[in-house]
């Protein structure tokens, strides 16, 4: 019973979305246990941040690896910019916070991320 309600809350998590407005969407692709591993799932997303979407500070109960597939100019979470490029890799452990980052472009940035997390906790939390 106590495992059941654990998993539900952390389902709810994952339902929440780590944006800032409605100018970041995240879709998830797959969502499924890990082998071997009861109290892990991977899950899999494609994450669109439109022109002057922002993703909020936040971090995760496992690692995130992620992959821009539309790159474009950011603002980072310290006020410098940068851009992301088609075909970056991008990586953040366990506990990481990361995000803070705008999207300071004309086109959409999406990515695509993958996270290995620990079903008994929550999928994120934000760090702001």
């Amino acid at each position: 019973m106590f495992r059941t309600a654990l998993t539900i809350a952390a389902l709810m998590m994952i339902a929440a979305p780590v944006v800032a407005s409605d100018l970041v969407k995240r879709e998830i692709l797959q969502d499924q246990p890990v082998s071997d591993a009861e109290d892990l799932k991977l899950v899999l997303t494609r994450v669109t941040v439109m022109p002057g979407g922002r993703i909020e500070k936040h971090a995760h109960p496992g690692d995130e690896h992620a992959v821009v597939l539309t790159g474009g100019p950011v603002e980072m979470a310290d006020g410098s910019g940068m851009t992301l490029a088609e075909g970056q890799v991008l990586f953040y452990s366990a506990g990481e916070v990361h995000g803070g980052v705008i999207n300071t472009g004309a086109a959409d940035i999406v990515l695509l991320t993958t996270h290995v997390v620990n079903i008994y906790e929550p999928f994120r939390w934000a760090a702001e």
